[in-house]
């Protein structure tokens, strides 16, 4: 310490503070720590101009790292250098301070304090003042200066062979570019700087770069490259001002993608690193409105829109001003509270936005106001509005470019064109089904749907007030799992994936023996939770050929893949419950009430069942429950089913829910005992699944997982059944064991502890020998098995995304092609199962179809055991 002290104290502290500022964007501790030694060296020594200097260094360092001190630092460098006349060294200081001001929202502050310092530079530093001017302009979302004065700017730097200010000159007008929506200009700017980082070795600057590049690739459209070049970004890697950035931009393309929970977890460590560096960030702001927008509150989003209005006006911000205005706009339509005043202000914010060369902000806003306009009745100014946004309709994100499309549709539908008002949904559809089929991941392509469902509903109350049945099914088929008319998700082939996820089983047996508390277990957790992201992040990478999906079957072809059974499917819109029914060739609607009823009765059967799988045998509370859930199911049945009795008749069914009705269990319902029926997510993908008859020859897989006693017995109530079977229990089913087996299988049996994960539903899984299937492994098959039964609880449930997109097990397994999963959508009892299976297993040997096996072993089970109404055929059946 004594020996570092003494050659601190022999170096120049002049040059140290000079070498500590040339550190920052290499190594901003490092930096910091010599610009510390290199203050204590210059007042030891007298040294203004050292001082000065090493003050401004420390000031930068510091800014990088985090620390709130860095604005006293800069305060400091200048008051020094001004007091000893350094007229140069002021002007530096100033230009810092004026940036530090300016993230800390203090813009008119900020700009003073640039102007002051650009009159005291020469040619060159005036050069390198442009890299602070527009970095003010986009933090205070003032008009930026001409595209000249930046061009100027890089000349001079480029003829200086200034190249770490070309760099930084670089960057900000990549993130001006990115602002303005010329996207091509951002990224070549970007690259630029992001290399000459790199090549001088300024590795945490290149970082900064590239995350700048990940939100070019965002505003280009594709969320795979985007969502790929921020996970590529190590956040300990980067100093803590662009580790809130790399936040933030996640937060924006998870939101893109409407991951609204994890895009708020994103949001919040951004303002967490924010809070703890005391700044007030714009962008920040904005994004807490957006998100709470979309997590469902408008009125919350609308209050935070109206909060960050007046703040950006008190603080001098016009153009986050007018951004705020556009969004208070959107949260009012959310909710149905447009009043004259807001539209005002928001023509007023796209005016100021257009001004300023933010278009497609301003194009955003107009879009918004163009809504507004439909819905008070005002189609005329509507359709002026929506005639000043060419560029957002041709090559705008795809969110405003389908929200185009539904102001489109309303005029035209206002104006008696019910022709035009299809067309126009249509084209929406079309432009959202070529974006989900350029995504490789199931779970952006389920969550992106939301995009298009306010959309899709046109159609279908165009369709219902026109009494058409036709276009009823035409419409609702095109509103619901469409992520299922696409190729199937493959999960990429990728060494590091496959280590975490052997990684991740290994996690999980781990807890199993550490027990549920204690430091060991909560640290198990943790890395279980940071493996689980690493999978999901990896997987989210990869993009798909972008091949359109398959066509819809018109009411002709359903009816001829139905033969003889009948299709009941179901309509949620506006708070009202419908259904379709297909039978005999003949296609009806029929009005079944509000949804509330079906809800409130789902929720009391479901409690009903889960109470009844807990309690031990015997519990004098059984009799009880399953008189509750007879008297819910009853009721639901009076619902659902009643009023279409005659025209079902006494059919096998295909049935296609809606919303919560997924999680229902069909065959407790009264009018449906002992009846074949197949659930669905619609009839285009029952019918894709291909006509009935005999089963592909091939395998048979036989497969138990531990810790459940009734397995062995289970395995053997049916291996006489299957000689042939591949056997895989104990030590022996492992998962690659298992996936193995399967790959190909023509019939499947696995009994198991199953795990349904409402939280991350790609991560529910089986449990085997050495640790979870989950569903990220199950898609590493080539080719599913054709019937799989799912001996397991809660398999056959699906987290529901917007637009009855599906995420789960059973789920993954119709999406890669599975003709019939048999599993449960509640808690079963296992000595009522062993039964249940050994009839299945029976009936199928003697050549009855799933569906039709499964109903009658439930039918001759059922009067003992009303749970085993838990299983449902899901597929073909």
């Amino acid at each position: 310490m004594a020996v570092r002290a003494r050659e601190a104290r022999e170096r120049d502290p002049l040059e140290m503070a000079e070498t500590a500022f040339a550190q920052v964007e290499v190594d901003a501790a490092g930096a910091e720590q010599l610009a510390a030694e290199a203050l204590r060296s210059a007042r030891a020594r007298r040294s203004p101009d050292a001082e000065a200097a090493a003050l401004h260094a420390l000031a930068f360092a510091r800014y990088e790292l985090g620390d709130p001190r860095s604005l006293r630092s800069a305060r400091a460098a200048v008051r020094v250098a001004e007091r000893h006349g350094l007229t140069q060294r002021a002007a530096h200081a100033r230009r810092r301070l004026a940036f530090d001001l300016s993230t800390r929202g203090r813009l008119a502050a900020a700009a003073r304090e640039l102007e002051l310092a650009c009159a005291d530079l020469d040619a060159h530093e005036l050069a390198r003042s442009q890299v602070f001017r527009i970095a003010i302009q986009i933090l205070s979302g003032r008009p930026p200066d001409p595209v000249q004065d930046s061009d100027r700017a890089l000349k001079t730097l480029q003829a200086r062979g200034d190249r770490i200010w070309e760099a930084r000159l670089r960057h900000n007008r990549g993130l001006l570019f990115a602002d303005r929506g010329d996207i091509q200009t951002a990224e070549h700017d970007l690259s630029c700087a992001r290399d000459l980082y790199t090549s001088l070795g300024a590795h945490e600057a290149a970082a900064g770069a590239a995350i700048e590049l990940a939100r070019v690739a965002l505003a280009r459209g594709d969320l795979p490259d985007g969502l790929a070049r921020l996970d590529r970004v190590a956040p300990a890697a980067v100093p803590p001002a662009q580790r809130a950035d790399l936040e933030l931009l996640r937060a924006r393309a998870l939101a893109t993608a409407h991951l609204t929970g994890e895009a708020l977890a994103a949001l919040a460590a951004a303002q967490a690193i924010w809070s703890r560096w005391r700044v007030a960030e714009p962008e920040g702001r904005l994004e807490a409105v957006r998100l709470t927008l979309l997590a469902g509150d408008p009125r919350d989003a609308q209050r935070l829109a109206r909060t960050a209005s007046t703040w950006f006006a008190r603080h001098d911000a016009p153009i986050y001003r007018a951004r705020a205005d556009g969004l208070r706009l959107a949260a009012a339509l959310a909710s149905g509270e447009v009043s004259a005043s807001l539209l005002a202000a928001a023509r007023h914010a796209a005016a100021t936005l257009t001004q300023t060369g933010w278009r497609e902000e301003a194009e955003r806003i107009r879009v918004a106001i163009a809504r507004a306009e439909c819905e008070r009745g005002r189609p005329a100014a509507a359709r002026d509005e929506l005639a000043a946004c060419p560029s957002l309709r041709r090559r705008g994100p795809v969110a405003d470019r389908i929200e185009a499309w539904h102001v489109e549709a309303l005029l035209r539908g206002a104006a008696g064109d019910p022709a035009g008002a299809a067309r126009a949904v249509r084209a929406g559809l079309d432009l959202l089904d070529r974006h989900r089929a350029a995504l490789g991941a199931s779970d952006l392509r389920a969550s992106v749907s939301a995009i298009g469902v306010s959309l899709a509903q046109v159609g279908l109350r165009t369709a219902l007030e026109r009494g058409r049945p036709e276009a009823l099914l035409g419409w609702s088929e095109r509103t619901r799992a469409n992520a299922l008319r696409l190729d199937p998700v493959i999960a990429p082939d990728d060494p590091e994936l496959r280590e975490r996820q052997r990684e991740l089983r290994a996690v999980a047996g781990e807890l199993r023996t550490a027990g549920a508390g204690g430091h060991a277990a909560q640290s198990l957790v943790a890395r279980q939770a940071a493996l689980e992201t690493a999978i999901r992040r990896r997987v989210r990478h990869e993009s798909a050929a972008g091949n359109g999906p398959a066509a819809l079957p018109d009411r002709r072809a359903i009816t001829t893949a139905l033969g003889d059974r009948a299709l009941l499917e179901l309509i949620e819109l506006d708070g009202a419950l419908s259904a379709l029914t297909l039978s005999g060739g003949r296609l009806s609607h029929h009005i079944l009430g509000p949804t509330t009823a079906v809800t409130e009765q789902l929720e009391w059967l479901r409690f009903a069942l889960s109470r009844l799988a807990r309690l031990p045998r015997g519990a004098v509370q059984k009799t009880a429950l399953r008189d509750g859930a007879r008297a819910s199911a009853q009721a639901l049945d009076q619902t659902l089913l009643a009023p279409l009795a005659e025209t079902l008749g006494e059919r096998e069914l295909v049935i296609v829910p809606t919303g919560s009705l997924h999680s229902l269990p069909w065959a407790m319902l009264p009018s449906l005992r002992g009846r074949a029926l197949a659930v669905a997510p619609s009839a285009a993908s029952w019918a894709a699944l291909g006509s009935g008859g005999a089963r592909r020859r091939g395998r048979t897989v036989l497969a138990a997982g531990p810790g459940l006693r009734h397995a062995s017995a289970e395995l053997r109530s049916i291996a006489p059944l299957h000689p042939r079977a591949v056997t895989l229990r104990g030590a022996a089913a492992t998962v690659p064991a298992v996936l193995r087996a399967l790959d190909g299988a023509s019939v499947a049996h696995l009994v198991c502890h199953g795990r349904f994960r409402a939280d991350s539903p790609l991560f529910s899984s089986l449990e085997l020998a050495d640790g979870p299937l989950n569903v990220y492994e199950l898609q590493r098959l080539r080719r599913a098995p054709e019937l799989i039964i799912l001996s397991a609880c809660d398999l056959a449930l699906s987290d529901r995304r917007p637009g009855d997109e599906l995420l789960g097990f059973a789920a993954a397994l119709r999406e890669m092609g599975t003709r019939a999963v048999i599993a449960s959508v509640v808690a079963v009892p296992d000595a009522a199962v062993v039964r249940l299976m050994s009839r299945l297993h029976g009936l199928l040997a003697d050549g009855r179809s799933a569906a039709t096996a499964l109903a009658i072993a439930q039918r001759e089970l059922a009067p003992r055991t009303i749970e085993l109404g838990g299983f449902v055929c899901l597929g073909r059946g």
